[in-house]
């Protein structure tokens, strides 16, 4: 029997109550007072046996009303509890201060694959040895955020964050701990680094050139092959790497990138494999997951794969024939499921004739070969991408420019873009920050072989006889000097020459020049 007495105020109620059931010896199971309201709940009774009691309970003084309830108040909190902390993505484990299990969700049961009943009143040491955290915080008293630990026990890496539980009066009375598997991490990686999505479409194109390698790299994104895209730097590999990835079956999982010359050697193998806790001085607590690991299921883009080292070169074989990764200062084999798709300037074929690259990873890695042809062998494409480069920028700053001159188009497709599409943005930024009317004129574009020519103008012969500082030093100020007599500000001309406002100053106060009062 579950029931609710509403009451007015008075004394001696609960003992009163205590009576009655004590008379027909009924065991109380638990019972609640909340204000004017005592909730009871006693052992199963016969019908005739429950009318008793409440015909009793009626004449108790101050009774208002006597109503049947589902749950007790503690089973109805647990209850919504129960129902919130479900709703969630996160696995959740609640001890007592002694570190027993008191409530593990549904999210946790699923992520550890353990029933619930199994743990349920165990101590957390012994029924989720991993969960070492926890036992930290209820030890301390404090929280403990996004560790990362390894279950031995399941063979599996988790997220794990560790939070004291308090009463009224401040003092410990249990602890909680959020786990997350590394899929839902990888999801949320994603989410905070990803860049937009890039499709097949979003390549600005109009040659034929381009439209038979972009149906190519359609077909190509189907498989799992890995994929080497050659071409020389501003290109658009990773673009390329991007659009495959978002049109093969690992579209809804990670795409990572990272270019193999951006950081050195020592730090890009922990970048990719990942390292143990304790490895080095300064690792993380836990250790770190790789590249490899954080893109399992997805698509691992790796730029400039050229320059790597002989070392690193032996470990991506490695991984290519076993599919499986050890971390540094670990000695587990982790299994991994990631497409490689791979970039270089270099000629590949050539450093493994000089012995500078591995012939079998060479083959590993270039099962399926992507060329991209360099600006100059499609110029056919340079007009749709310099409207569409020009746009991009103009909506981004402000600005009163509103079209390129057709002297200007031509200017743009007669030159050969030594830095490819990357160059082509730079000298657009550059003719919208320089240009002075509503227009893009032929002489707001300044391409490299004029900046090129204007620093050379006095030639090598000059400095022959001078130090390098001393040589440098005039070179530079022989740069400034041709560029005032083209742009009347500073703001101008750092924008041309690629310098900040204050460096522009700073420079013609080293150089003791100033612009012509009378421009």
């Amino acid at each position: 029997m579950k029931i609710c007495i509403e009451n007015k105020d008075r004394h001696g109620l609960v003992y009163d109550i205590s009576k009655i059931l004590l008379k027909y010896n009924v065991n109380i199971i638990s019972m609640e007072v909340i204000k004017n309201t005592t909730y009871l709940e006693t052992e199963a009774l016969s019908y005739k046996g429950e009318q008793k009691i409440l015909s009793e309970l009626h004449k108790l003084s101050g009774i208002v009303q006597i109503k049947s309830i589902m749950l007790m108040p503690h089973n109805e909190k647990y209850q919504q509890m129960d129902i919130v902390f479900n709703t969630i993505n996160e696995g959740i484990i609640i001890t007592d201060k002694n570190g027993d299990i008191i409530y593990i969700n549904k999210i946790a049961v699923k992520i550890l694959k353990i029933p619930n009943d199994d743990i349920l009143g165990q101590n957390i040491s012994r029924a989720l040895p991993f969960c070492k955290l926890l036992l930290k915080t209820l030890q301390t008293g404090k929280k403990y955020l996004h560790h990362e630990v390894y279950a031995e026990e399941y063979d599996n890496h988790y997220m794990v964050s560790s939070q004291p539980l308090l009463d009224e009066n401040n003092n410990l009375s249990g602890g909680v701990a959020v786990i997350r598997d590394m899929e839902t991490v990888r999801q949320i990686y994603q989410k905070i680094t990803g860049q937009p999505s890039i499709s097949f479409k979003d390549i600005i194109h109009q040659s034929d050139i381009m439209e038979k390698l972009i149906l190519s790299a359609q077909h190509y994104a189907s498989s799992n092959s890995t994929i080497l895209i050659r071409g020389e730097t501003g290109s658009g590999k990773e673009l390329f790497a991007r659009a495959i990835h978002n049109a093969s079956p690992r579209r809804d999982n990670i795409f990572l990138a990272i270019n193999c010359t951006a950081i050195p050697d020592t730090l890009l193998e922990s970048e990719l494999f990942g390292y143990e806790e304790g490895t080095f001085t300064g690792a993380n607590k836990g250790g770190k997951l790789g590249l490899f690991e954080l893109a399992s299921g997805g698509t691992l883009f790796l730029d400039e794969i050229g320059d790597i080292s002989s070392t690193l070169q032996a470990k991506l074989l490695r991984v290519l024939q076993e599919h499986r990764v050890r971390r540094i200062g670990g000695n587990r084999e982790i299994p991994i499921n990631v497409r490689i798709i791979s970039a270089t300037n270099c000629n590949l074929e050539q450093m493994v004739k000089d012995g500078l690259f591995r012939q079998d990873l060479y083959y590993r890695l270039n099962v399926i070969p992507l060329y991209l042809p360099p600006l100059r062998e499609r110029k056919e494409d340079i007009r749709l991408l310099a409207n569409y480069l020009f746009q991009s920028t103009v909506n981004n700053i402000n600005t009163s420019i509103k079209s390129i001159s057709q002297e200007a188009f031509e200017k743009l497709t007669n030159y050969d873009y030594p830095g490819n599409v990357r160059e082509l943005s730079n000298i657009i930024e550059r003719a919208i920050n320089v240009a002075q009317g509503s227009q893009i004129t032929a002489e707001d574009i300044i391409l490299f072989n004029q900046m090129q020519n204007t620093s050379c103008a006095h030639g090598l012969n000059e400095y022959s006889t001078l130090n390098l500082d001393e040589a440098l030093r005039r070179t530079e100020k022989n740069i400034l000097q041709q560029a005032m007599k083209k742009f009347s500000s500073s703001r101008k001309l750092g924008a041309a020459l690629g310098l900040s406002h204050t460096s522009v100053i700073r420079k013609m106060k080293e150089h003791n020049l100033s612009f012509d009062k009378n421009n």
